[in-house]
């Protein structure tokens, strides 16, 4: 039977719920993760980032969790949802974090806007 999309792999004894591309998405997943080690960021720059996790949030909104290579702190960042359906940062088009296999390594911009707030803005593959 071919996978669809959110929430259709079908389990297997002792196998995890996630669904076909490793989201997160059962309570026991994201406790199991220990998910509250990660922190928003709190400064701008460019950082080269392995991706952890991912959950998905209550606005088409897909959280990325990523441990930092060079110092080993644990960042949350948030992509949204754009026109071409992909979750991306917002400078980003052509990559869909939906998609995108755990453990891989990205080179990510953030930028802090007039608020003050940490934006992630892009990314770029460096595996």
């Amino acid at each position: 039977m071919p996978l669809t999309g959110k929430n259709d792999n079908p389990k297997k004894k002792g196998q995890k719920t996630m669904n076909y591309y490793g989201i997160l998405t059962n309570y026991e997943e994201r406790m199991e993760a220990n998910l509250e080690q990660y922190s928003r960021p709190e400064k701008a720059g460019t950082f080269h980032l392995r991706l952890d996790y991912r959950t998905w949030g209550k606005r088409m909104c897909l959280f990325c969790y990523f441990t930092d290579e060079d110092t080993g702190e644990k960042i949350r960042l948030a992509c949204w949802r754009n026109a071409k359906e992909h979750y991306a940062p917002r400078k980003c088009t052509a990559i869909d974090f939906a998609r995108i296999p755990t453990n891989s390594l990205w080179r990510c911009t953030l930028e802090e806007d007039t608020k003050g707030n940490i934006n992630w803005v892009m990314a770029e593959a460096t595996d």
